[in-house]
């Protein structure tokens, strides 16, 4: 019968919490982004600055210097904002995605390495990693010698860390926030002496990357768009489609053609005409070289669609796995369609419907055997969720998962949060036991023994 009570006063609370919801200002609901979010990485922080939605003029004109032959101009419209990385992703926050996983670059796994610099230019050796680019580096430098994968895995580490959806850009949201509302060759002009003033390239880089926020930032806040390292777009190469476009996105690899991914802004290998807005690079997806880097850009919604970043629900299954879609984008926008193509009262039934999911998955919840009252996991793709009650927020945890047949043992804090935190665990766990709790947390859980 206590269980019974617990979750009849779950629903009576959450009946409360619904009704202020609905009392709520409507206002609330539409409030302005706010300019500049920054994600705590544990020891670095992640800074994203906010484009708004808007029109631009994609391309360059057939008169300017230095342009491509794939740079057709035509207009595009970005029907959504988003939020940019101030910054391409540094060593320091890429470190600390590496410590938190335990990820290995496609470099580091690969039996040839990265293409390093060798003194005189790139080339493949065994030592040439993200950690070893051959050019000294702080936790301040962007991060090269990683691959169109290893960029999307820290996006999709970011998106279980944060509730948020984090992704590459498209090469139409890359060149928009570049330009910063100018049509120039550059943002800070259109002959060779801008370059110098917003970006490291060959002419004035040196043998390597430089630390990043050195130069001149655009109209919107954004440093090294152009120069220090390329920046992997979300795109398939290949040309422009004629005409007006609507949140443009080459999602399939053209046929005939040999699949490549699009490269953005240029690095400091390259000459000046390589920085400018419009300039088209391709690779690869796997080429690792040390002046390939990326940033990410994240959803304005504070929370991440459901198919994106599915909240933990079923039981802990043998080889469990759910695929999230390739890009959020599309997720994103049905989520805002659906919160308010209905008004008031779709907003009620759907926080309803809400309230019979959450109590259905009240009674289900079960804590695992071994484990303190209240602590449960539930899987998701590659780790599982862990949820916790407030009185063992701080202590450490030290559990066992079998993953892909092998006994794996780690520690993870455990971090104030109402939903519960990701753990990584490199595939689907299909059992996870807990070993130990920290002491002093453990013995002061009710009812619980060491």
């Amino acid at each position: 019968m206590q269980p019974r009570a617990h979750t009849r006063r779950r629903a009576r609370a959450l009946v409360v919490a619904t009704a202020a919801v609905l009392l709520a200002p409507a206002a609330a609901e539409a409030a302005d982004p706010a300019p500049a979010i920054a994600v705590d990485l544990g020891g670095a922080q992640l800074e994203l600055v906010l484009v708004k939605a808007g029109r631009f003029r994609q391309g360059s004109p057939p008169q300017e210097a230095g342009r491509g032959d794939d740079e057709a101009p035509r207009d595009v419209t970005l029907g959504r904002g988003f939020y940019l990385g101030k910054f391409p992703v540094t060593v320091g926050q890429f470190s600390r995605f590496a410590q938190e996983t335990g990820y290995r670059t496609e470099a580091e796994v690969g039996a040839s390495g990265g293409f390093g610099f060798d003194g005189k230019g790139l080339s493949q050796r065994k030592e040439f990693t993200w950690r070893t680019p051959g050019f000294p580096q702080t936790d301040q430098h962007p991060v090269t010698l990683v691959t169109f994968k290893d960029a999307g895995e820290f996006a999709r580490w970011l998106t279980r860390r944060t509730g948020r959806a984090f992704d590459l850009p498209t090469e139409a949201q890359w060149e928009y926030a570049g330009r910063a509302g100018t049509q120039t060759r550059f943002y800070a002009g259109d002959d060779d002496n801008a370059a110098a003033l917003i970006g490291w390239f060959k002419g004035n880089a040196g043998s390597g990357t430089r630390p990043v926020g050195q130069r001149r930032p655009n109209a919107f806040g954004l440093h090294d768009m152009s120069g220090n390292v390329h920046e992997w777009c979300r795109d398939w190469y290949g040309p422009y489609a004629p005409g007006p476009a609507v949140d443009p996105e080459q999602a399939a690899a053209p046929a005939g053609d040999k699949p490549r991914r699009v490269l953005r802004g240029g690095s400091w290998l390259k000459d000046a005409k390589h920085l400018r807005a419009a300039a088209r690079y391709r690779n690869d997806p796997g080429s690792r070289n040390a002046d390939n880097g990326f940033r990410v850009v994240a959803a304005l919604e504070a929370s991440a669609p459901a198919a994106a970043v599915p909240a933990p629900s079923a039981p802990l299954q043998a080889g469990a796995t759910r695929k999230a879609p390739s890009s959020f984008w599309s997720t994103a926008s049905a989520g805002t369609i659906a919160a308010f193509a209905g008004g008031g009262l779709l907003l009620a039934s759907a926080v309803i419907g809400l309230i019979g999911l959450i109590v259905h998955r009240a009674v289900r919840r079960r804590p695992v055997a071994g484990a303190p009252p209240g602590v449960t996991f539930r899987p998701q793709g590659d780790g599982f969720w862990l949820s916790a009650p407030p009185h063992l927020y701080g202590s450490t945890l030290h559990y066992r998962c079998l993953v892909k047949g092998a006994m794996r043992r780690a520690s993870v804090p455990i971090e104030p949060s109402a939903r519960g935190q990701f753990v990584y665990t490199g595939g689907a766990p299909s059992s996870v036991e807990v070993e130990q709790l920290g002491a002093a947390a453990w013995a002061a859980a009710p009812g619980v023994g060491r």
